[in-house]
Parts: C-alpha cells; structure tokens; sequence
C-alpha cells in the first residue's frame, strides 16, 4: 500500500503536462528515496487519508489532461490496413506467467487453440523472467510452439515503428500524452512489435495491460481486438489508476474492439463504473481442463496428508488463495476458528502465498488453533490439495470466476463461499456449496459446520459437482467461444 501513496505522491507534485513527462524519472529517484523511510514513518490511518488526497489530486490532473487531448482514439488514423494483418497470427497479451487464475485461463487458450488456428498463437508478457512468482506457469508452456516471451523493449520498439512511418512514434505520443509516463512506454513497446508481427487478432487479458496493448492494437490497425476484462472493475483495486475509466471508455468507443468478462458480475460492474450499456460487454465463461485435471489417486492424496502431519480420519477445511486483502484471509482464519472450537479435532489448510502470510499465522495463533493451521505455500497440482479437504471455503471480497472454485467442483469437493462477484455463478446452490450473502465469521462456520455434519451430502456432492462444472465451464466450449469472437480464423 505504501508503495502506491509515496508513487501518487510524487505524481501529485508534478504540474502541468511538460513537468510530468519531463521529470518523470526524477520523481520515480525521489519515489525510491521516500518509499522506505514512508513505509517505517507513516501510520496506516496516515497512509489511507493520503492516498485518498494523493487520488483526488492525481484524478483531478488525469481529467485536465484528458480533456485537452487533440482527439479520441476510436479516429486515429491506423498505420496499416485491415488487409495488412490478413495473414498475421493470434497474440495473446498479459503482464506474466504468475500463480493465478487468469494465468490459467491464458494457458488454456493458448494450447487449446493451436490446432484449431491456420497457426500457433503467440504470447506476449511485461514481467517474464523477473522471478519465480511470474514464471510460474512456464512449465505448462515448454512444448508450446508459438512465441512466449516479453514485448520488446523501447529502442527495438522504436526503430519498428520508423521502419514503417518516421513520424509514427511521435503521432502516437501526441494522441497519448494525456496517460501517464510509463503507460505512454508500455504503448509504444506494444506498438513496435505488432509492426513486427502483424497479428489477425490481438486478446489481451486483465486491466492495466488491456489499456496499453489495447491502445496499441487500435493505433497500428489490428482488424480485432479483445480486451478481456477478469474479475469486477478496476475501481475496487489497490491497481487502480485515475486514468483507467477514461482509457477503457475510449476503447469501448472503438468498433473493432470486443470487451469481454468472465462472470455476469463482471461485465455488469464494468459497464455500471464505466457508464456503458451492459450489452457492450460479451461474457466467456472459464473453461476447465479435464484431460489435464485428473483425479489423484489415494496413495498420492495419503502422501500429501502425512507430508502436512494431518492425522488419519480427521475433518479438514482448506483452500487455495493468494494473501492480499481482496481475499479477506482474515475473514478466513476468523471463521476457521470457530470451526475449530465446534469441531476440536478439525484442521484447516491453505495452500498460497502474499504479503499477508504472518498476518495469518498471528490471527490463528491468538484464536488458539494455530497448531491445526497449514500453510504449506502454493502447489501446483490443485486437484491433488482439493482432495484433502472435506470442505473448500473462499471467503473473497472480489473474484471474477475463481477457478479454484470450478476444480473443487470437478473433484466433488463442497464450497462454502462468500457472494463475492461471479463466484455464486460458479455454485449451484444446495447441490455443489453454499454461497453467503454475509461476510460474517459466524454464518459461514455455521455453513461449515453444517457441510462437515452430513456425510450422505457431501457424499452426493461427489456427482452433482463434476456434472455442474461440466455443463457450464467445459474447456471446448470456453475455445468455441473465443474462436467466435476471433473471427473467421479457425482452420
């Protein structure tokens, strides 16, 4: 969070047009000084009033800006033809390979539709490389055949976007000048190789990104443009930026581009914050692998037990879930207590990572049952932890269409869950889990409790959960879908 206000901050104290683009390095020499010594001085109570201040100043400078830009994007002249791009491949845009759910979704479209495209998809990504945390799915990819790397960097970028117009990059920069310094690099970076490339179809996936490869595709002339939006709006994020609705509304204004959600949820509290029609938005819902989904066997699951130290028959409530804020982790070790004190020989596992991690491990132990609490780190078999648990509890904020959620489902596992976005969307209601329209400790341990009591319904869960899933996320119908929305493309 600290990160964000000291960034604001200096953004704050920067005025006019040509102090911001000029200085912007100072001022991110001046973010790295401030930072540590903010992170130690400031309260939270200081942090969350001038962030509130630091938005305010930096919304009303992004709305000046924005008026004053010479035209919208939806009439910049293209470099190239629709023509040009005729022949050009898929490519999918996002930020990494990270431990999540949309990463997922990315994986399964890529290898889902090589053998359905003239040829192979590519992927394009900022952080490749920058660590384990954003190379996490990379392993899925190894025999992929298409392209998997990082955008170009900004000279190469440039000296693509000359080779075809020498007054291109500066045309560019004019007509977004008014978006902040850095989202102004990512455009040109994504520019500059869809010269390269000249993709038929550019899908780009989450927000910050959909803005810069979005606004990108427009301006060299891709024909098709998804931008594919995962969760609820931008607004309810510590990512969120003052420019976001702005640039999403002019994107939204431009016909070749195809705005896609996940969830119902989703795309109507996009359109609700953006003030669009809700018919703007097309709803592809997640599809699930279920060759690559394969129920462990007992041996593998019994390993995985006596690795965590879970004695032999006892009940266990878990999840999968990254540590930050929007997944209410305490919420989660709240409710778990209770559970422990109805049910003293329960234990309770989460596999993940975050910044909220110690939190977690502080909270269980003041609620006395940090000895029945696992948290083991992330696991890249799913299905494997999902069969540990006699229950799987989610008790998010915010969620697009939690995948974790569809696996616990295929594997028949019961999901108690908190009304968080599309995640009711992924339930059916009484047959597969319980969803709870309070984020209360007390009415989900009691749906816990209930769940843990009947034997003969989690029993029938085992059947009605693979058949939900299946009807409603299956992986070919989710392709479908998407090649729909490509257009005439599949082979």
């Amino acid at each position: 969070m600290t990160k964000h206000i000291v960034l604001k901050i200096c953004v704050m104290f920067s005025a006019g047009k040509y102090i911001r683009s000029i200085s912007y390095r100072v001022l991110r020499r001046t973010y790295t000084v401030i930072l540590p010594i903010a992170r130690v001085m400031l309260t939270e109570s200081l942090k969350f009033r001038l962030s509130k201040l630091a938005m305010a100043v930096e919304r009303q400078f992004e709305q000046k800006l924005f008026a004053a830009k010479p035209s919208p994007l939806n009439s910049f002249p293209p470099a190239f033809p629709s023509a040009t791009f005729e022949d050009g491949p898929v490519v999918l845009c996002n930020n990494a390979l990270a431990w999540g759910g949309v990463e997922r979704q990315v994986v399964y479209t890529l290898r889902g539709l090589v053998d359905q495209l003239p040829q192979p998809p590519h992927l394009l990504c900022m952080r490749l490389g920058h660590g384990p945390d954003f190379d996490f799915y990379m392993s899925s990819l190894e025999d992929f055949p298409g392209e998997v790397r990082n955008v170009v960097d900004l000279e190469e970028a440039r000296r693509h976007l000359a080779s075809v117009d020498p007054g291109l990059e500066h045309r560019i920069i004019q007509a977004v000048a008014w978006l902040p310094p850095d989202v102004q690099e990512e455009i040109l970076r994504f520019a500059g190789d869809f010269v390269r490339l000249k993709p038929a179809v550019t899908h780009i996936w989450q927000d910050a990104l959909s803005i810069s490869a979005g606004y990108a595709a427009r301006m060299v002339g891709v024909p098709r443009i998804l931008i594919s939006s995962r969760n609820m709006a931008a607004k309810h994020f510590a990512y969120h930026r003052p420019h976001m609705a702005d640039a999403y509304r002019e994107l939204a204004e431009c016909s070749n581009i195809v705005m896609l959600n996940n969830s119902l949820a989703g795309a109507t509290d996009y359109a609700d914050w953006l003030g669009l029609p809700g018919e703007r938005f097309h709803i592809i819902r997640n599809g699930i692998d279920t060759v690559q989904i394969r129920r462990p066997d007992e041996d593998a699951v019994k390993r995985l037990k006596d690795s965590l130290g879970l004695p032999d028959k006892v009940p266990v409530v878990g999840s999968i879930f990254r540590f930050y804020a929007e997944k209410c982790p305490l919420l989660w070790i709240e409710t778990a207590a209770r559970v422990a004190s109805a049910h003293p020989d329960c234990h309770f596992v989460i596999f993940g990572t975050g910044p909220m991690r110690d939190d977690l491990i502080d909270l269980a132990r003041s609620l006395g049952f940090a000895d029945r609490l696992h948290l083991p780190g992330t696991i890249i078999n799913a299905a494997l932890g999902l069969l540990i648990m006699d229950v799987f509890m989610l008790t998010s904020q915010f969620e697009g269409t939690p995948n974790v959620v569809l696996e616990a489902g295929l594997m028949g596992v019961p999901v108690i869950a908190t009304n968080a976005g599309g995640t009711a969307e992924t339930i059916d209601a009484g047959r597969t889990g319980f969803i709870s329209d309070f984020a209360e400790p007390d009415v989900l341990a009691s749906l816990v409790s209930k769940t843990l009591n009947d034997d003969a319904w989690r029993l029938a869960v085992r059947k009605s959960g693979p058949e939900f899933i299946l009807e409603r996320f299956g992986l070919e119908r989710m392709l479908s879908e998407t090649l729909f929305f490509y257009g005439q493309l599949s082979k």
